[in-house]
């Protein structure tokens, strides 16, 4: 049996001519390989817009060059324990008179103008470009060289740590009722009778919180209406070692991971430490640049 298949042409779809030549006598059959085009109105998303990474980048590279030809000083400065909200204040500190630019190291080398005499944008500028290194920013202003480095040598915020960070101080939740101020740095309130016991009672752990607490390993039950630490070095249970007197969330040194955080996020501790450290400072009227970080240099990020 021998067989054909020819194709004819079609307004809204493609059809076929399928021919069988068992018999002189042909058999037609057309065939429909595709549906018809559907008359339903179709809604196309207008959201699907590409990101305009390089105008941006673009952007900045000119903003850059811009604040240096408006400022007489340059500073290169390094941040350890990064967070975009402490940032945002001491650009709000430093907005009067300074400019504050953080981005992509390589932009802002290349808006310096590399390291090189032939290359860099203005005279001695190419050597702030080996202190462009980790997390890193500029800041381009008309303050004195002691204004600047009297700000940001007395700029300390504490905020929570974030998974990988080193433990700078130990950690233990003690034995008994869960209560913030025992360990935690807070004030309990002053006075007595019913105040005293109104305070207590915005100190302790919620009940709430008690099920997430066990679920992170904490030994924790609910007594009376209380959060209660218990358990001991004879019962095995996690963090509960002899000579201990509670429950060890972490010790000086250890790299924290995510359970540890969530615990002393939980129990207000603020470990990090957001610190600004001046590496460079560039000076437009002599052309020099001027190293700086004696005893401000951050510590390497912890190796897990």
């Amino acid at each position: 049996m021998r067989s054909s298949l020819t194709s004819i042409p079609s307004t809204h779809h493609k059809d076929y001519i399928l021919t069988i030549e068992p018999d002189p006598r042909y058999i037609i059959c057309v065939i429909s390989l595709t549906m018809p085009r559907s008359k339903r109105a179709r809604v196309m998303p207008t959201s699907k817009t590409s990101k305009k990474r390089k105008e941006l980048a673009q952007r900045l590279h000119s903003r850059i060059q811009s604040a240096i030809d408006a400022y007489p000083c340059i500073w290169v400065f390094s941040v350890a324990n990064m967070r975009n909200s402490i940032i945002k204040t001491v650009r709000a500190d430093l907005r009067a008179n300074s400019k504050i630019f953080m981005g992509k190291t390589k932009l802002m080398v290349h808006a310096l103008g590399g390291a090189t005499v032939e290359t860099e944008y203005a005279a001695g500028l190419g050597g702030l470009t080996p202190y462009l290194r980790g997390e890193v920013g500029l800041l381009c202003t008309h303050l004195a060289p002691a204004e600047v480095e009297g700000y940001f040598a007395g700029f300390r915020e504490r905020d929570y740590a974030r998974a990988g960070t080193r433990a700078d101080t130990g950690f233990t939740i003690p034995r008994g009722e869960l209560r913030m101020q025992q360990q935690f740095g807070l004030e309990g309130g002053g006075g007595s009778g019913g105040r005293e016991e109104e305070e207590g009672r915005k100190e302790r752990i919620p009940v709430a919180v008690e099920p997430t607490l066990r679920k992170l390993g904490v030994p924790t039950r609910i007594v009376k209406g209380r959060v209660v630490l218990e358990g001991s070095a004879e019962s095995g249970e996690e963090g509960m070692e002899e000579g201990e007197d509670g429950y060890v969330v972490c010790r000086p040194g250890d790299v924290l991971d995510s359970r540890q955080t969530t615990l002393l996020k939980m129990f207000g501790v603020r470990m990090a430490e957001f610190k600004v450290s001046l590496r460079a400072v560039w000076d437009k009227a002599g052309g020099t640049v001027r190293e700086l970080g004696a005893g401000m240099d951050i510590d390497a990020p912890a190796e897990p």
